[in-house]
């Protein structure tokens, strides 16, 4: 993990958390969610020369999916939050008075028990249903990435769309607090955080 690097840009209304990871000797890379405007991003990407391999999306809504309007590199996303794509409604966009629609095709599908392949590592996927169905985290050695399925100190919203906070909080404790407790986590807003600290001081997990 030491020849990785990690870049983190907070970006667009919502403050969402871009996370472009990348070979330090090879230059490859490849992108966690991408909000926009996301100039910040691609101005980086082209500064460090990377070939960024593919997108990774966390769930559908708006605010993580934006730029794919920007960048056209593969990309994946849950089978379940692909109807989120296409739907102004669905992904929440709507609501803030624009419409956001990706038309582009998901070149593949992120499965548990599929991992993704990124030079000699794998990028694991988790399934956590919650904020929405088709929400996962992405567990590159010990980096986690939770999209808007955990922060510091608190949990993903579920009072929009098709969230379920039973699911939720169900996801957290199967797929999220097992792991390692120095795990470190990088979620989709805000700063980053452990798993050791959510365990002993997210008051969401005492349910």
């Amino acid at each position: 993990m030491n020849k990785l690097g990690l870049k983190i840009f907070t970006l667009g209304d919502l403050s969402t958390n871009c996370y472009i990871i990348y070979d330090k000797d090879k230059r490859s890379a490849f992108i966690v969610d991408i909000p926009w405007p996301c100039e910040e991003a691609i101005q980086f990407i082209k500064q460090e020369k990377l070939e960024v391999n593919f997108i990774a999306l966390t769930h559908g809504h708006f605010d993580h999916i934006w730029g794919l309007y920007d960048l056209h590199f593969p990309f994946g996303i849950h089978k379940e939050d692909e109807q989120l794509l296409k739907s102004s409604v669905m992904n929440g966009s709507i609501y803030f008075n624009f419409s956001v629609q990706i038309d582009r095709k998901v070149q593949f599908f992120l499965e548990e028990e599929k991992p993704i392949e990124f030079d000699s590592l794998k990028l694991e996927v988790l399934h956590t249903p919650g904020h929405t169905p088709g929400s996962v985290c992405l567990k590159l050695d010990n980096w986690l990435f939770s999209g808007d399925t955990i922060f510091l100190g608190t949990v993903g919203r579920t009072d929009v769309g098709l969230g379920s906070h039973e699911s939720l909080i169900k996801s957290i404790k199967d797929k999220i607090l097992p792991l390692p407790k120095d795990t470190i986590v990088y979620p989709g807003h805000g700063g980053p955080t452990t798993v050791g600290k959510e365990i002993e001081g997210n008051p969401f997990l005492k349910e």
